[in-house]
């Protein structure tokens, strides 16, 4: 299913509905220059899709999208804040993720949802 939507992506692109503008190398805390490698688990984009602008955009690799919907739903139920730290346990490799819920109408409807990925261990 992951590269169902890189095909979708491609296809919205070819239609001219979408304007890829580039890939947004991760942030570092500890030093100006980010390193990534081949673990790194969210892809953090950066397009224009039907004429608006997305300066921020990601998605995980290597995940379906029912998981990236059920994450969200439960970062979004789960809590009034509109950042949550949780650390994801994939078969013996841990992520340390911030899921960013930005809420409106009294917090009853999503206006957005996204994952930052803060660290990757064993």
């Amino acid at each position: 299913k992951e590269g169902k939507r890189w095909i979708m992506f491609y296809l919205e692109e070819k239609r001219g509905n979408v304007d890829f503008r580039g890939y947004i190398k991760p942030k570092c805390r500890e030093s100006s220059t980010a390193e990534t490698n081949d673990d790194d688990p969210v892809l953090t984009l950066q397009f224009r899709w039907n004429g608006v602008e997305k300066f921020v955009g990601t998605c995980f690799i290597g995940v379906t999208p029912e998981f990236e919907m059920a994450l969200y739903t439960m970062a979004f139920l789960a809590s009034e804040e509109d950042e949550n730290a949780i650390t994801l346990d994939a078969g013996g490799e841990m992520f340390d993720l911030n899921v960013k819920c930005h809420k409106y109408d009294r917090n009853t409807k999503v206006g957005s949802c996204y994952v930052e990925a803060l660290a990757h261990y064993e």
